[in-house]
């Protein structure tokens, strides 16, 4: 790399397309990032491969990957043992909680496989409820809808105090008093050790977070994306000073042109250049203004904090993630004129989490462009104001739906708890509704 003295950065020319950046250099001899590989095709496959194969391989070793399958085998054996000690039923429902959360479904589906054979195996599962209670909790660990796992999950806190409490007495119950109240203390104790067992693994993906798919690409886009984020909000500053200099300078140009001695043709195409600096200088003063006030109440007047004004600073702030121009957005509703003074910011964080994920739906899976529409429906309930994010395609049919990735789904929830609000993703492929936004009512 040469830098001149005209504070110009120079790079080495490219090789030309087709050669080996790794090859011979110009005298011939080996470059230095020759690795002694036949061909530059192989090259790149060994490159790429050994990094991913690292990976795997360091995710074996801190048993990451070991989870899951520990967890399915525990279902499985204390399922098969269910029949003859009732109590070890309860500990694998806590299991199946477990699978449930972790989005396991082929294990759930393998172990209730193996479970239903069990009663040719075992004919005393037959007859034992604690078996039945079992096979029912794994196969609800791999057939339920996964929305259900964020409403679950959503509980408050003294419940989970009960469901030990319920599980501990159900577990003693099984172990000292035999007969129907074996059964129903089974009962009442596996829906209970289900609930706690799939608390303490969203709490231990949490910690671990390779443990759950995050997104389709794992967790770097997120964390790209997060810092960059970041990034850009300490370049906020450094932009907006070159802006306000080009501005100022063309206010400057106007004046000069309409003072020149020029012909009028002339001074017009001058005025029309000047006319198109200020407009594009004015949106990109509107897209500094989003960045920086994005998420932020602000010093606003606070009349202006409205419903319509944070799904409306949502859309711009999303604009540019629609990838044709086949997909309109619209709000309606009889909330959007009510003030959120106290959680415009948060309304907004929500609704782009939303929005960005509904414009996925108008992508197919060869990249193929679908025509549709976004709905953003505010309505006014008697203690929220309930916002629903409706995908719809050019036939008015429910558009397919875009899956959020789980960290981004995480965090924007705990920001809805945070406001006293509800933020929940819907995947029903029978529904247009994607996303339900609650926030609580701060007239009442």
């Amino acid at each position: 790399m040469i830098v001149p003295n005209n504070n110009v950065v120079e790079f080495p020319p490219a090789a030309p397309a087709g050669s080996n950046s790794s090859g011979a250099g110009p005298s011939g001899a080996p470059g230095a990032n020759d690795d002694g590989l036949p061909g530059g095709k192989s090259a790149s496959r060994g490159a790429g491969f050994a990094p991913q194969l690292a990976m795997r391989l360091r995710a074996w070793e801190d048993g990451t990957r070991f989870y899951p399958g520990a967890i399915a085998l525990c279902a499985l054996c204390l399922g098969l043992v269910s029949s003859h000690a009732p109590a070890a039923g309860v500990i694998g429902s806590a299991a199946a909680g477990a699978l449930f959360v972790l989005h396991k479904t082929i294990k759930a589906a393998l172990v209730t496989a193996a479970l239903s054979a069990g009663f040719y195996l075992i004919p005393e599962a037959r007859t034992a409820p604690a078996y039945w209670t079992t096979l029912g909790m794994v196969a609800a660990a791999g057939f339920f809808p996964r929305s259900l796992v964020t409403v679950l999950l959503r509980a408050p806190r003294w419940t989970w105090v009960l469901a030990l409490l319920v599980a501990m007495a159900s577990f003693c119950a099984t172990l000292i008093a035999p007969g129907l109240p074996t059964t129903v203390a089974v009962f009442t104790g596996s829906l209970s050790a289900a609930f706690l067992g799939a608390g303490l693994a969203r709490h231990l993906a949490m910690v671990d977070a390779r443990l759950l798919a995050w997104g389709e690409d794992g967790l770097v886009p997120v964390t790209r994306d997060l810092l960059l984020g970041r990034v850009t909000a300490g370049m906020l500053h450094d932009l907006a000073q070159p802006l306000n200099v080009i501005s100022m300078a063309n206010g400057n140009m106007r004046y000069i042109v309409e003072q020149l001695d020029i012909g009028e043709e002339s001074r017009k195409q001058l005025l029309d250049r000047v006319a198109r600096i200020s407009t594009h200088t004015e949106a990109a003063a509107f897209i500094l203004s989003l960045f920086r006030w994005f998420g932020r109440d602000g010093d606003k007047e606070r009349s202006a904090l409205s419903v319509r004004s944070a799904l409306e600073r949502a859309v711009a702030a999303t604009k540019s993630n629609v990838r044709h121009h086949g997909v309109s957005v619209e709000l309606d509703g009889n909330a959007l004129d009510h003030l959120l003074p106290e959680h415009h910011g948060a309304l907004e964080m929500m609704a782009v989490a939303a929005l960005l994920s509904a414009f996925g739906s108008f992508i197919g899976p060869g990249s193929e462009k679908r025509k549709g529409k976004v709905l953003l429906r505010a309505a006014m309930t008697p203690v929220h104001v309930v916002v629903t994010v409706q995908c719809i395609d050019e036939n008015e049919a429910p558009a397919p739906g875009c899956k959020l990735d789980h960290a981004t789904l995480w965090l924007v929830e705990q920001v809805a708890i945070e406001a006293g609000g509800d933020f929940r993703s819907m995947l029903r492929s029978s529904q247009p509704t994607r996303f339900v936004i609650r926030l609580g009512r701060d007239d009442i």
